[in-house]
């Protein structure tokens, strides 16, 4: 198996199976090496060997190849999307299309008929599939009846298959909050943005109907953030202001040495370590048990995040951040307490420099 041109998600094992392997019978050479090497535009992205110790079949996990291709991929497209469906308060997407690789297979060996001659032989290229952003958990990957990517058709009709958003309720979102729609599709990931009230194909972006996120509106002030999920998508969700911002000042002292004197001088200095970092909190919001895990198990293991600045000369431009949990420990729900669950985040300005 070299791929069989399907989709599988490079964070994930991507396992090809070379069989039919031929070593002579009996076999002499003193080792029988396959090596795969993975190619994408022409050039090599990874090389994997392995002594066969003359087997007919050999596997060799590919991911880290698949990863090294996408390792230039800043997300940049997806952000200016989002940012003009709000300046132009319509609809907007990006496709990003899938990137295709190729194997080829080398078998070495030394050759008995030719005195002990080492022996290289190239076979390929092949088509090996396509590869996109994004991985499957443990779990996923238990259950899954395929590695290819389009297992996930019509798992999340509300907000597509390349979403892991909870359906059992309407998402908490603020009164003029974007929203979005990601999508895994047979040659690329797709994201697609709305304002508040934009038209979204059957109805807006509100409505109940099929294929049409479901969300609740809130007169709180909500901060919107763009996220990289685990399916590789930019999605958007909204979290809770809290009224806490906090600035940390980093500044180490020195003693300054200098000629001795009878008046004291200046003898310390701080120097300043990096700029001043400012941290915002936030929260979900009170939320139900599928909506806080998912807040708990996706939004804060994400890889990258975007904050849209609210208020000032940078208001509706999306800014890197960073967000971490308030805690160590998150509690999702506690029987011993009557109250909704909610799970409360810090978010640093990733900007210096």
């Amino acid at each position: 198996m070299f791929g069989n041109g399907a989709t599988y998600f490079a964070d994930s094992p991507v396992v090809i199976d070379i069989s039919g392997l031929e070593w002579g019978s009996p076999v002499t050479s003193p080792f029988t090496i396959v090596r795969v090497e993975v190619l994408y535009n022409g050039s090599s992205v990874g090389d994997f060997r392995a002594d066969t110790g003359g087997q007919s079949s050999i596997s060799f996990d590919i991911s880290s190849a698949l990863r090294a291709i996408w390792s230039d991929y800043n997300f940049s497209s997806e952000v200016a999307a989002a940012k003009s469906a709000m300046a132009a308060q319509s609809s907007r997407g990006y496709q990003r299309q899938y990137r295709i690789y190729s194997l080829k297979v080398y078998t070495e060996y030394l050759a008995s008929d030719e005195g002990g001659v080492f022996t290289s032989v190239a076979h390929g290229p092949f088509d090996g599939g396509q590869c996109a952003i994004g991985w499957l958990t443990e779990w996923e990957r238990s259950t899954a009846g395929s590695a290819d990517v389009s297992y996930r058709e019509h798992t999340n009709l509300r907000n597509g298959d390349a979403s892991t958003k909870p359906t059992s309720s309407p998402e908490r979102v603020g009164r003029d909050s974007i929203t979005s729609w990601v999508d895994l599709n047979a040659t690329d990931t797709i994201s697609l943005f709305f304002p508040a009230n934009a038209g979204y194909g059957r109805g807006t972006a509100d409505s109940q109907g099929e294929h049409a996120p479901l969300v609740l509106r809130d007169s709180q002030p909500y901060v919107d953030f763009l996220f990289v999920n685990r399916r590789g998508a930019v999605e958007t969700c909204s979290g809770l202001t809290l009224e806490a911002m906090n600035i940390n000042v980093d500044s180490q002292q020195y003693s300054r040495v200098e000629r001795p004197k009878f008046r004291p001088s200046r003898s310390l200095m701080s120097i300043r370590q990096g700029g001043p970092r400012r941290d915002w909190a936030m929260s979900s919001g009170h939320v139900d048990r599928d909506w806080a895990e998912w807040w708990t198990m996706e939004f804060l293991q994400a890889r990258q995040w975007w904050m849209r600045c609210p208020i000032g000369d940078a208001a509706g431009t999306y800014v890197p951040v960073v967000v971490k949990p308030s805690k160590n420990s998150v509690t999702i729900y506690d029987r011993q307490k009557q109250q909704m669950p909610h799970v409360d985040f810090t978010v640093t300005l990733a900007l210096e420099g």
